[in-house]
């Protein structure tokens, strides 16, 4: 029998909705046996993925900075750089000659956390 959520008058069923609950062993053990059907499935184009994943790193400036705002006596900015997978969150003060004061890396502080688990901190 489906999860139903009600939201606005408007039932909504979920027949995926026990995937949620990750501490579940069936859960575990489901999504294990997806995970490999899925690598079995897809290996005959693992190279074309990798040509892929290539081409497009080709596109990216993985070192950038965003455009800085300015708060107050602050410049405030992110930066990523290459062969990191998030950014780093910064400011300077005066101007963006200042020297930059890191208020959060978040390669190093979510280490060990699920990536679903970033949203709230971006």
């Amino acid at each position: 029998m489906p999860h139903v959520t009600e939201i606005h008058g408007y039932k909504l069923p979920d027949d995926y909705f026990w995937l949620r609950d990750k501490s579940n062993p069936e859960v575990m053990k489901y999504l294990q046996a997806e995970n490999a059907f899925t690598a079995t499935a897809m290996e005959p184009t693992k190279a074309m993925q990798d040509a892929l994943y290539q081409e497009m790193l080709g596109h990216i400036k993985q070192t950038d900075l965003s455009v800085p705002s300015r708060i107050g006596d602050y410049f405030y900015y992110s930066r990523t750089q290459e062969g990191k997978q998030y950014a780093y969150m910064c400011r300077k003060k005066g101007s963006m000659d200042g020297a930059e004061e890191l208020l959060l890396d978040l390669n190093n502080s979510l280490r060990g956390t699920r990536s679903s688990d970033l949203a709230p901190m971006l």
